[in-house]
């Protein structure tokens, strides 16, 4: 059995933190037009060619602006819930822009509760994955904004 590492052991220059190197959701199987004009199209992830050894599976990989880290999306016949919040969150220079693109383009934008230095909304793709986007527009904990 894998046992959790003793994280009060660890100092940041012994061992190295963790890093995503992808995040999965699901489309339904027959979708990938629909998924593709929403991802590439309206959001602007480019498509990463996947290893072939995958391709008859119906797997769609994109590029994020983190080298190495990518969105993949799997087909599957189950439904995300109408009510489904785990999400993942992307980092975007332009909020208004964004949040202008879903709506002329009849997606909907879900004021978020504010945070420090990191203006957001959420939006849901077609098949209903929640999407967090956020401006980052400085370091709340060096503004004196952490958690004690």
């Amino acid at each position: 059995m894998l046992e959790a590492p003793d994280v009060g052991a660890m100092s940041t220059t012994t061992v190295a933190t963790p890093k995503f190197q992808h995040v999965t959701i699901i489309f339904p199987p027959g979708q990938e037009k629909l998924l593709r004009s929403f991802y590439v199209d309206l959001m602007g992830f480019r498509e990463k060619p996947i290893p072939k050894v995958v391709k008859p599976l119906g797997w769609i990989w994109f590029y994020t602006g983190e080298e190495g880290v990518e969105l993949h999306c799997v087909p599957d016949a189950r439904s995300v819930p109408a009510d489904w919040s785990p999400h993942f969150c992307i980092e975007v220079d332009d909020l208004d822009k964004y949040q202008a693109r879903l709506k002329a383009s009849g997606h909907q934008v879900i004021e978020a509760r504010a945070l420090p230095f990191r203006p957001r909304f959420f939006t849901r793709d077609p098949f209903n994955n929640l999407i967090e986007v956020v401006h980052l527009e400085g370091d709340y904990i060096a503004a004196g904004e952490g958690a004690e």
